[in-house]
C-alpha cells in the first residue's frame, strides 16, 4: 500500500470510525496545530447551537485524494474546508452548490469567481488571508523601506556591518513561490494571471525577472540569521522564533496568519509593512483562503455549518486572537492593525484576486512535500544564497525546471 492510500485509509476510518452516528457531523480540513485547535474552537461553538456531534479530521496533503475517492462516498465527510481553487474545480461534481445567506453583504465578486464553476457556486469563504507582508522589529528596525530598493539597499547594508536583515522559514517551500509570487505581481500582473489559468508561460521574460529580483535579495552575503544552510533547515515559525524571541534578525515576510505565533513566542513588539514593489510597479497583493464546500446534498446538519460559517459570529472568536480575516465586514473583533489587513483584502481584490499561484497550479507543478514548485524554489534559493555568483545560471535553470515540469518533460 503507497503512503499516500495509508493515509488516505486512516483518514476514512477516522471519520467513521470516531462516534459521529447519524446525527453526527464529520469535517475535514487541512490546518494543523493552533490553526487546528482555533478550528476546533469554532465547531464546539457551533456544536452548542443543534443536536448534532461534530468530529473533525486533518487531511493535511491527501485533501484531494479524500475529495476525489469514488469508492467510499458513505465515508466521505458532511463538509471540507478547501485552501485551494483548483481542488474546488476538480471535486465540484462531488460538491454540492451553495446557497447565499439571506441578508447577509455579498463576498467580494472576484472572490466568489473563484469558486463558481458551470455557473454554480461551490461553497463560502470562512477563512482569507493576507500574503504581502513583512513583519518587523520597530525596536531593530527604525525606518521602513518605501520600494524594493529602499529595500534592498537596507538589507545589503544590514548584512555589510555583521546585522542579518532577514529570517526566513526555506524548508517551507510555500514560504519561496510567496517571495516569488509578490515579485511576479509587482512586475507583471497580467502574466501572473495567465499562469494561474494554466498557460505555459513560464519562459516569459517577466518570471525571470521575478527570479532574479528575488534571487539578487537571497543571494546577498550575510543577509539571513544563521545563513542559508541553517534556512533551508528552518520552517516558518522557526523563523518568527529567530525574529520575535531571539532577535537575531529584525524582518521576515510572511503573512497576516504569522501574528499569533509572533503574541505566543516573543514579547517584542511586532508591526509589519506591505511587501515592497519597484516605482511605478503594480502594488502585491497576494491572497490565500479557505473555503467551506458541502458534499453530501441530504446533509442537514453540513448544510447549517456551511450557512454558519459564512457569518460574523463564526468567524469572531478565531479573528479576536489573530490568524484569521474575513471578507465579512461586520467581522470587526481583530486585534491591533489586523482590520486593515481585512479591509485591504476587501478593498483591493473586489474587482479580481491574485490567489496564490502555487495554490492554483494543476499537474506536476502542484506537488509540493518534494515535488513541484516547492522543491524548485528550494533548489534556486539553495543555488543563489549558497553562490551568489551563480545567479545567472540559477535563474535559468529554475526557469527550466518550471517550464519543462509544466509540460510534463522536467
Amino acid at each position: 500500500m503507497r503512503r499516500r492510500d495509508a493515509l488516505l485509509t486512516l483518514a476514512l476510518c477516522t471519520l467513521t470510525g470516531c462516534g459521529a452516528g447519524r446525527d453526527g457531523l464529520r469535517v475535514v480540513g487541512v490546518w494543523n496545530g493552533w490553526e487546528l485547535a482555533r478550528f476546533r474552537d469554532v465547531l464546539t461553538a457551533f456544536s452548542r447551537r443543534g443536536r448534532w456531534k461534530v468530529s473533525l479530521l486533518s487531511a493535511g496533503n491527501d485533501l484531494d485524494a479524500l475529495l476525489g475517492n469514488q469508492v467510499a462516498r458513505t465515508a466521505a465527510p458532511d463538509v471540507a474546508l478547501v485552501p485551494k481553487p483548483q481542488l474546488v474545480a476538480a471535486a465540484r461534481r462531488q460538491l454540492v452548490p451553495s446557497r447565499p445567506e439571506p441578508g447577509a453583504p455579498p463576498a467580494p465578486a472576484g472572490w466568489t469567481r473563484l469558486l463558481t464553476f458551470d455557473g454554480r457556486v461551490y461553497g463560502s469563504w470562512f477563512k482569507v488571508a493576507h500574503k504581502s507582508l513583512v513583519w518587523y522589529r520597530p525596536d531593530m528596525l527604525r525606518e521602513v523601506p518605501s520600494d524594493w530598493d529602499e529595500w534592498l539597499a537596507l538589507c545589503g547594508e544590514l548584512a555589510a556591518a555583521g546585522r542579518p536583515p532577514l529570517a526566513i522559514g526555506a524548508a517551507d517551500g510555500w514560504v519561496l513561490t510567496d517571495w516569488f509570487e509578490n515579485a511576479l505581481l509587482s512586475i507583471d500582473p497580467g502574466t501572473y494571471r495567465r499562469l494561474a489559468t494554466g498557460a505555459a508561460l513560464w519562459r516569459h521574460p517577466s518570471v525571470e525577472a521575478a527570479l532574479r529580483r528575488i534571487g539578487t535579495m537571497w543571494s546577498i552575503p550575510g543577509v539571513f540569521a544563521g545563513g542559508p544552510r541553517r534556512a533551508l533547515l528552518t520552517q516558518y515559525d522557526g523563523a518568527l522564533i529567530d525574529v520575535f524571541e531571539h532577535g537575531s534578525a529584525p524582518m521576515v515576510c510572511g503573512a497576516d496568519f504569522y501574528y499569533p505565533i509572533i503574541r505566543q513566542n516573543g514579547s517584542a513588539p511586532a508591526r509589519w509593512f506591505r511587501f515592497p514593489n519597484r516605482q511605478g510597479e503594480h502594488r502585491p497583493l497576494l491572497a490565500g483562503g479557505d473555503a467551506a464546500v458541502l458534499l453530501r446534498p441530504d446533509g442537514e446538519a453540513g448544510r447549517a455549518l456551511v450557512d454558519w460559517l459564512a457569518t460574523p459570529e463564526a468567524a469572531r472568536p478565531w479573528a479576536a486572537t489573530g490568524g484569521l480575516l474575513s471578507l465579512d465586514p461586520r467581522v470587526k473583533d481583530y486585534p491591533a492593525d489586523q482590520g486593515l489587513l481585512a479591509a485591504e483584502l476587501r478593498n483591493e481584490t473586489a474587482d479580481g484576486v491574485t490567489f496564490d499561484l502555487s495554490d492554483q497550479l494543476g499537474g506536476r507543478l502542484a506537488g509540493n512535500d518534494g515535488r513541484g514548485t516547492w522543491r524548485i524554489f528550494q533548489e534556486f534559493f539553495a543555488a543563489v544564497a549558497e553562490r551568489p555568483s551563480a545567479l545567472d545560471a540559477a535563474v535559468s535553470r529554475a526557469v527550466a525546471r518550471l517550464d519543462g515540469t509544466s509540460r510534463g518533460t522536467a
